[in-house]
């Protein structure tokens, strides 16, 4: 009986300190002074009942009182439930993201664009306040259409959190630019100069049909070093005055017209709406160092790539085929800029491209380039003639040190090797969807002794297991990924290849990374806990053991032989996108034995209801 009423007692303060909590947290704005009296345990507590807003003004308090654990954690649960498309439940949050930001940054589009959602996470608070204080964490900015977020920048209401956007916003996103100039071209133009020019953005993204002038206008600020414009070379008070035929050039032969590189920033529509646009009658203009660009031809690029000397990396992406000749003209495009000391391009990336051969030309024409990225799509019906073969002279060295590579193409994969043995300095390759893959892997422990990070996905290693040894035993990986590989599709016994691979990873000490997701290893996970066995054990913190239809029972055996031989480093071990949830007792105990040595990334996942290759 007395031990009935201590329980009942215990339940009762227990329940009141909680209504107590909430009752606190819907009342911050006239609680928030009085917070920092509570003793660390209450505030531990009241930080998951609290909104983004008070979550973020409370923080100081919080670290006085040290529960700033706490805080990472209340802010990683916000970020779940501001993103919906979450489906990883890490067990122990990464310390390394910043949730706070994350949240915030994402708070801010959400008001700004004014997203019917924002009103449940923030109930009556001004929608100035919360803008006021989550610009302060936007690091990336995305301008669409939405709620004329864009044009309300401009507004003299917003005028001071355009302000802070300046000095912290380093990426600007734009989607359909099109689109957003017809909803206001002075006000988004406005605020894509003060951006630009006035404010710390280095990285441009443009996506969807990107305007041909605005493509333009912006890609100025990549061919020179930060300088002013005087305002007496400014242009009439709107664009669709240009009537000048100087002003004009054509794309292609039925191409429509649009302005040239030169036009500069309508400097007294700057003026109107800002005084410090003219000081001294002279106005900034910004740096441009990253470009990625959407586009449905390579023409406009290719006519000003050749004055980007400020750019050092540009990332294309074919909304339809890059076709052939459209390809050619880009490349010399590019050889004109690498002829150009004053070129700063290090990172090209190209996708949708269907042209043969580009491998060897690219390097040919940009031997300095530091990082490749190539998605060569070919069409099924050979509609693409055959190119030249060529060949890297004898004496060529690459800078190149990252790779990546995804094509079936012949002619493409048989000059891999060439250019491989010409790049002694790589250190990253990722290459997906090739064949003969064999060749490949005999060539790389020679031709690329420096190579760390190795990612081979969607690619046939059934009948490679020799080759993917002697790699092992010949290099100084640090990361090595086989995502969907087959590598046990061929084998009578799966153990004559994970014994000899087990033995092979665990000797090549240098390795912190494992991924061989998407290769149906099921009951075969087992064998992989034998990496943590023995006097040498391997040394890897990730291992990544995805989508491999690993059952529960399979499960408790591999986290069995994990509790027995005791991992030194703690493990990073990704379980997501098996079926887990067929036994979901026998996964607990497993998680339970796991749990003392690995943080374990899983998820929610019905495998019954969803159709999937594991």
């Amino acid at each position: 009986m007395w031990a009935q009423l201590a329980l009942s007692s215990t339940m009762a303060t227990t329940t009141l300190v909680s209504m107590c909590i909430r009752t606190v947290a819907q009342n911050m704005d006239v609680l928030e002074k009085r917070v920092c009296d509570l003793p660390a345990s209450l505030l531990k507590d009241l930080l998951p009942h609290l909104n983004m807003f008070y979550l973020d003004r409370i923080e100081k308090v919080a670290l006085l009182k040290r529960v700033s654990a706490s805080l990472q954690v209340a802010w990683a649960a916000k970020w779940r439930d501001l993103n919906r498309t979450w489906r990883c439940k890490l067990k122990f949050m990464q310390p390394e993201e910043n949730w706070k930001q994350k949240c915030l940054e994402s708070l801010f589009h959400m008001v700004l664009f004014r997203n019917s959602d924002v009103h449940n996470i923030l109930s009556n608070l001004s929608e100035y306040a919360v803008l006021t204080m989550s610009a302060k964490h936007v690091r990336v900015l995305s301008l669409t259409v939405a709620g004329r977020g864009g044009c309300r920048l401009a507004s003299e209401e917003l005028r001071p959190i355009l302000s802070i956007l300046e000095e912290r916003v380093r990426c600007l996103r734009l989607f359909d630019a099109m689109a957003l100039l017809k909803q206001g071209r002075k006000d988004i133009l406005f605020v894509l100069h003060r951006l630009l020019d006035h404010g710390s953005v280095t990285e441009v993204v443009l996506k969807r049909a990107t305007d041909c002038f605005l493509l333009s206008w912006i890609t100025s600020r990549c061919t020179r070093p930060p300088q002013t414009v005087p305002q007496a070379s400014a242009a009439p008070d709107t664009w669709d005055n240009f009537r000048n035929e100087d002003l004009w050039a054509e794309e292609g032969p039925s191409a429509p017209k649009c302005l040239r590189l030169d036009l500069c920033m309508d400097a007294r529509l700057c003026c109107k709406f800002s005084p410090s646009c003219s000081v001294n009658g002279r106005c900034r203009v910004g740096q441009i160092h990253s470009l990625d660009l959407e586009v449905r031809s390579l023409a406009t690029v290719s006519r000003l790539l050749p004055s980007w000397l400020c750019l050092h990396s540009l990332h294309l992406y074919g909304t339809q085929p890059l076709w052939k000749d459209d390809v050619a003209d880009f490349v010399e495009s590019l050889k004109k800029l690498f002829l150009n000391p004053c070129c700063s391009l290090r990172e090209l990336s190209m996708g949708n491209v269907c042209s043969r051969n580009l491998l060897t030309r690219l390097l040919t024409a940009c031997p300095t380039l530091y990082s490749l990225s190539l998605d060569i799509n070919l069409p099924q019906d050979n509609r693409i003639t055959p190119g030249l073969n060529l060949q890297f002279k004898q004496d060529t060295e690459l800078s190149l040190e990252k790779l990546s590579l995804k094509s079936t193409e012949i002619q493409t994969v048989e000059n891999f090797p060439s250019a491989l043995q010409h790049a002694p300095k790589l250190s990253n390759l990722h290459v997906t969807g090739i064949r003969h893959a064999h060749l490949l892997l005999h060539t790389l422990p020679e031709s690329s002794p420096l190579l760390k990070v190795l990612i081979l996905e969607d690619i046939n290693l059934a009948d490679c297991h020799q080759e993917i040894i002697n790699l092992l035993e010949n290099s100084i990986l640090e990361e090595l990924s086989l995502k969907d590989c087959r590598l046990l599709e061929k084998c009578r016994e799966t153990k004559d290849f994970l014994v000899p691979f087990v033995v092979a990873v665990r000797g090549l000490c240098s390795l912190r990374s494992l991924s061989l997701c998407q290769n149906r290893l099921a009951t075969s996970a087992i064998e992989i806990a034998d990496l943590f066995l023995g006097d040498c054990p391997s040394k890897i913190t990730k291992l990544d053991l995805s989508s491999n239809f690993i059952l529960p029972a399979d499960l408790f055996e591999f986290a069995q032989r994990i509790e027995t031989y005791r991992p030194a480093q703690r493990l990073t071990l990704d379980l997501r996108f098996n079926p887990l949830d067929r036994d979901p007792k026998v996964k607990g105990q497993a998680m339970k034995k796991l749990l003392p040595f690995c943080n374990i990334l899983t998820d929610d996942w019905d495998s019954r209801s969803t159709m999937a290759d594991h």
